[in-house]
């Protein structure tokens, strides 16, 4: 893969290219998003130099320039270090960070032609700074619920189903594919990084297929098999455990990062609601030093209103909290605290708990673990739509 990655970062960069796809995935950039766009782009231009007649053509490929496939990772590159899972499960797979695409590496604008083609993965609903790529949406492959806020052209292929992970989806798409050529397990066994990053994820997004979280599928235990017969682990179980373990280990240690940082790791916009993600508690990361003055300077950063902070700890048990947290529009981030609240659809089981010393925000422990940022974006997606009303 690494091999792959700098050429086609190379090619990017002289222009030495015919036509362009780029495979973006979302602005979360964690260990789902980053794998299913660097997997999948691999294997399409795998699935391209297989396709493409060599031989009837080998005459006239003296100044042939190919298609090139591009993975982006939609996060600037000085922040690539604050995705502390993503950086460590690459390394182990020998990916230099030098041959990766960022977002500020590129102008994804300058680079639009009538020849360029734009692959979603692991999301489908673009953000604002995005609209433009719309046009260009050839393929999305997301495990979240199809939004009601539909843009795309008719023949846009889609592949959206609710599985623990979207590298489910694209571990699946690619079978199919390889099928389609006769090449069955050929990709996989060609590239067994691809196999380890995309079985890896799996795990982590379903925890090792944990009761508690309760977001592994049928589909998620069945590309995990199917992976296993390709990389033949000696003990599957202990195999499965130490892999999660690690990765775990990776995602929650923050031991060195800042609040300021802490807020870039993982986080999500919906209108003027900031979204962050924390591997700790939101009590934990509360009590870090000037953590208030971080998520104000944040949400005045963003153009935000309002922070919706999402905490989880995975161990010795699986716990949950929820803060919503405001400096000005401070009605509004009330209302929004009692939707979250009172949703019964689905029900989060929030319980209010006084945090001391922190004003303007509502402190939450969530009782139902099995839900995550994925069920709360349509809530509040919902709720910003009714207050325009």
């Amino acid at each position: 893969m690494d091999e792959f990655l700098a050429t086609t970062s190379n090619k990017l960069k002289t222009n030495n290219y015919a036509d362009l796809t780029i495979v973006l995935g979302n602005e979360s950039c964690d260990l789902d998003s980053a794998v299913s766009a660097l997997v999948y782009a691999m294997f399409l231009n795998w699935q391209y130099e297989r396709i493409k007649c060599k031989v009837c053509t080998r005459e006239k490929r003296v100044d042939h320039k190919d298609s090139i496939f591009v993975p982006v990772l939609d996060v600037k590159r000085e922040d690539y270090t604050l995705k502390t899972e993503v950086a460590y499960c690459l390394k182990e797979n020998n990916i230099n960070e030098d041959h990766l695409v960022f977002r500020d590496d590129i102008d994804i604008k300058n680079l639009l032609t009538n020849k360029t083609n734009i692959i979603l993965v692991d999301h489908h609903l673009v953000a604002k700074k995005y609209d433009f790529l719309v046009p260009y949406v050839s393929e999305i492959i997301d495990h979240r619920p199809r939004d009601k806020q539909w843009y795309y052209k008719d023949d846009t292929r889609c592949t959206i189903e609710n599985v623990g992970s979207c590298t489910t989806l694209v571990c699946q798409r690619i079978k199919d594919l390889s099928s389609l050529m006769n090449k069955d397990i050929e990709f996989f066994t060609t590239y067994p990084e691809c196999c380890r990053l995309l079985y890896c994820t799996i795990l982590l997004d379903t925890v090792n297929f944990s009761k508690d979280v309760n977001k592994g599928t049928a589909h998620d235990k069945e590309m995990v098999l199917f992976l296993e017969t390709i990389l033949k682990p000696d003990d599957r179980e202990n195999f499965r455990k130490s892999t999660v373990d690690k990765l775990v280990y990776a995602r929650s240690d923050v031991t060195k990062l800042t609040a300021e940082q802490l807020l870039k790791k993982d986080v999500k916009i919906v209108g003027d609601v900031l979204v962050p993600s924390f591997p700790i508690p939101v009590k934990e990361f509360l009590n870090k030093p000037g953590a208030l003055l971080a998520v104000s300077e944040a949400l005045n950063i963003r153009g935000c209103a309002i922070a919706l902070l999402l905490g989880m700890r995975l161990t010795p048990s699986l716990l949950r909290d929820v803060a919503v947290y405001s400096t000005n529009c401070t009605e509004k981030a009330t209302k929004l605290a009692n939707n979250l609240q009172e949703c019964n659809n689905p029900t989060f089981g929030l319980i209010p708990e006084v945090f001391d010393d922190v004003s303007n925000c509502f402190y939450y422990n969530q009782t139902n673990l099995s839900l995550t940022r994925k069920q709360y974006m349509p809530v509040l997606t919902n709720f910003l739509q009714n207050c325009k009303e």
